[in-house]
């Protein structure tokens, strides 16, 4: 009987193969990672967005998510009481916060106005919860500016208190602190991004999830050993593909194919670490294993300039 392809599995597997050596961390607990704030991520799909992009680059398994504690409405206060009683304690935290503190007016239009000064002194408080609390890193972001005459305080305000923010995010020693203007991201999709002038549509909410993950990756922010490639940097676009290749005569064999690398190694390996076989080439490349035709687990694994991906393939009678 033929053998067959029983399934395939597209995600880069939680430790990588270097037999001899310590396994590195190139998955994170997803409830290690929790995301707070008010409704511009409850009520949106930047959640779900996040978990799609981490499921498929492997770094959280397919039934995984991160945590979500955050709930529309919330003022600052309330979002550290959220992050205190989270637990465990997070690792890492992507958070919001302060856009419905600065509703209210500011005399003056100065960052020393009550609004915005009690505002930041509160994020300050924050930060320092969180490092207390063991928290390793945080990705704050810049709102997207508010759209609208009917926000035009809530504007004027944020353009005081962001940059405040911002510098705590450059300084802060006690924990590591991402900065994410999402200005950028929005600008000239405004109309496409915001039905309302604050909120994230649908496709503002993954525009957001995508930059956000484009700045986890490229900051290393889960401290992941960098077995990826180019794999987890475009929300899932991969630098190579692995699959179960049936030739004319009814043989089974792993095919690899590979684009825009440069010198690179393809091994395949079996479930203890052996090495079944092995190519090497300089450019783009279509290799097919044979060697890997017999039913069982095999792991394909790519190094290409300093770089190493590992995916994992069952082949099945």
């Amino acid at each position: 009987m033929n053998r067959t392809l029983l399934h395939s599995l597209f995600a880069v597997i939680a430790a990588a193969l270097t037999m001899g050596a310590p396994r590195a961390q190139t998955t994170v607990a997803a409830s290690d990672v929790v995301i707070n704030g008010e409704s511009f991520f409850a009520a949106s799909n930047i959640r779900d967005e996040l978990n799609r992009l981490a499921r498929n680059a492997g770094v959280i398994g397919p039934g995984e998510s991160f945590r979500q504690v955050a709930v529309s409405g919330a003022v600052i206060s309330q979002i550290i009481g959220y992050y205190r009683s989270a637990n465990p304690k997070p690792k890492y935290v992507i958070s919001d916060g302060g856009g419905n503190d600065l509703m209210g007016s500011c005399p003056g239009n100065v960052p020393t106005c009550p609004t915005v000064a009690n505002t930041f002194g509160l994020v300050k408080n924050y930060f320092d919860t969180m490092a207390v609390n063991g928290t390793k890193k945080v990705l704050w972001m810049r709102y997207p500016d508010p759209q609208g005459t009917q926000w035009a305080t809530l504007k004027t305000n944020q353009d005081l208190f962001n940059p405040l923010v911002k510098n705590l995010c450059d300084t802060i020693t006690s924990l590591k602190c991402l900065w994410v203007d999402l200005r950028p991201v929005w600008e000239g999709k405004y109309a496409q991004y915001t039905s309302d002038g604050i909120h994230a549509t649908n496709a503002g909410g993954t525009a957001t999830a995508e930059a956000f993950w484009k700045a986890i990756v490229d900051s290393n922010f889960f401290d992941l050993a960098p077995t990826r490639l180019a794999a987890a940097r475009s929300g899932g676009a991969e630098s190579f593909s692995v699959k179960i290749d049936a030739g004319g005569t009814g043989r089974v064999g792993v095919r690899v194919r590979l684009a825009d690398l440069g010198p690179h190694t393809v091994t395949i390996h079996d479930a203890t670490g052996r090495t079944v076989a092995m190519r090497r080439g300089t450019q783009p490349a279509s290799y097919r294993f044979a060697e890997a035709a017999r039913p069982g687990v095999y792991f394909v694994r790519v190094r290409s300039e300093g770089h190493e991906a590992i995916r994992k393939v069952v082949v099945g009678r």
